[in-house]
């Protein structure tokens, strides 16, 4: 019984700053700095025969790629002006990622994944819930410099590296 008065003071203060803690949004140079950090144990390895060409880095924390140019046209163009371009094709921890992306007249008007292979349930169900956020993000902000998504990072990662390169071949900065 003396113990009590002790115990719910800590467990009030546990849930005080449980629900104290605020987190912070995600910006594309935060996640571009988490693509492209390398720590020990990094080993270069060549892509997959097939994947298109492009270099990918396995990690102690798993496996990213760094796009290089695909082996798929670059874009193409209607006659209204309307063009489409293949991001690159991005081997990420929990899945492969590639973007259509379709401009009219310098403006993204349409970003949809051309491949995306999760891995697993669970990784797909977390790719069906991010992709619409960062297809939302990406038409507001009208480039690659989206905050991504909280607990979908390696597909944020491979979204923007895909988005980037894709909006490299259309030409939008």
């Amino acid at each position: 019984m003396k113990r009590m008065p002790i115990v719910l003071a800590a467990t009030a203060a546990g849930l005080a700053t449980v629900l104290g803690f605020h987190t912070q949004k995600m910006n594309s140079n935060v996640l571009s700095g988490l693509s492209g950090a390398s720590g020990a144990g990094t080993t270069p390895t060549s892509s997959p025969s097939g994947a298109g060409s492009g270099t990918s880095t396995t990690t102690a924390a798993g496996s990213s790629s760094t796009p290089g140019p695909t082996s798929t046209s670059t874009s193409t163009t209607t006659a209204a002006g309307t063009r489409t371009a293949l991001g690159a094709d991005v081997q990420y921890r929990y899945g492969e990622l590639e973007l259509q992306v379709t401009a009219t007249g310098g403006r993204i008007t349409n970003v949809q994944p051309a491949i995306d292979t999760a891995f697993d349930p669970r990784s797909s169900q977390v790719n069906s819930y991010a992709e619409p956020l960062l297809q939302s993000q990406t038409l507001q902000a009208q480039s690659a410099n989206i905050n991504g998504v909280s607990g979908a990072t390696f597909t944020s990662q491979a979204y923007v590296q895909s988005l980037q390169a894709a909006l490299d071949k259309l030409g939008i900065k």
